[in-house]
């Protein structure tokens, strides 16, 4: 069987187990898994699993990871927005400089 590497850094499992809790954490989604967690921290603190039988630390670290990239994203999409606005502005000016 092929092993799998993970996208994120993962203290708590490895190999084939941490691959198809991933899996499965993709399948659901980020908010219901969010929902989830959340509702794991506040009303079942002493159960060891949050969904199915992934423990609070994986989903954690996995919801951690997701939240990372799509922070990077929205950087990425500000860098686009202000580099159209700054080459707008140099060509308005440039226009407006030859007029």
């Amino acid at each position: 069987m092929r092993s799998h590497r993970l996208p994120f850094e993962n203290r708590w499992a490895s190999g084939e187990h941490a691959w198809q809790w991933h899996r499965e954490l993709e399948r659901l989604g980020v908010s219901t898994v969010r929902i989830m967690f959340a509702d794991h921290e506040t009303h079942r603190t002493k159960k060891h699993t949050v969904v199915y039988d992934i423990p609070p630390e994986f989903v954690r670290d996995w919801l951690a990871f997701h939240d990372r990239s799509e922070a990077r994203r929205q950087r990425l999409w500000q860098l686009i927005f202000a580099a159209s606005a700054l080459a707008a502005l140099g060509i308005a000016a440039a226009a407006l400089l030859r007029a």
